[in-house]
């Protein structure tokens, strides 16, 4: 009984010994790369907006005055013909060429406000267009017009916004550093404008691409 007792303690001590020997210390570094295998912390702001977003808006962008004429006709058309939406959670998100001189420049909003004549759709009132340049951006169209970016790319909520907000910052800084604004001057950019419905008021637009 004593030489079975000894030998099952020899065989637990073997055990313990090569489990040890199996065991690998990691580097704190190597820990937080372990720890985050899984999370979804989404793309790299600014590679993705001056490698990506900026392109694809430039590519993308229909003549505003088209793009309103179509959505004062019939929204959910306009929506499935020129707009991106990634869901219902989202308003319809579109891409539109604002050309035109600007008439008005508001400076007393934060949100910066430069009025823009896009002409007219066929048989409809002149179109105006309001580009904001900030230093404050209202809303993520940037964000939610851009199919390369997923909601499923992040962890959870806080992080989409923040990313939100980054793209927002990216696009005030584009805006305010490389063009000053005059009324009687020529824009030509590419813009998002973001509608749950046919527009009513001012039509804003955030600009993304400047020629």
């Amino acid at each position: 009984m004593v030489h079975s007792i000894s030998a099952a303690r020899f065989a637990l001590a073997a055990l313990a010994v090569a489990s040890l020997a199996a065991c690998h210390v990691v580097t704190d570094t190597e820990l937080a790369e372990i720890r985050s295998q899984g999370q979804h912390h989404g793309p790299d702001a600014a590679r993705l907006f001056n490698e990506q977003l900026i392109p694809y808006a430039d590519k993308n962008a229909k003549p505003a005055a088209q793009v309103i004429g179509a959505l004062n006709q019939n929204f959910d058309d306009a929506c499935k013909q020129y707009g991106f939406r990634q869901s219902t959670a989202f308003p319809c998100n579109f891409w539109i060429r604002v050309q035109g001189k600007v008439t008005r420049i508001d400076s007393a909003s934060r949100v910066g406000k430069a009025y823009v004549d896009v002409g007219q759709a066929a048989g409809a009132e002149p179109v105006q267009v309001v580009l904001e340049t900030g230093p404050v951006v209202v809303g993520t169209g940037v964000r939610d017009g851009f199919p390369g970016i997923k909601y499923s790319d992040f962890d959870d909520q806080t992080r989409f916004a923040a990313f939100g907000q980054e793209i927002n910052k990216l696009v005030v800084a584009r805006a305010q550093q490389s063009l000053k604004l005059k009324i009687g001057e020529t824009v030509d950019v590419a813009a998002v404008y973001s509608s749950w419905s046919e527009p009513t008021g001012e039509i804003r637009a955030i600009p993304v691409a400047w020629k």
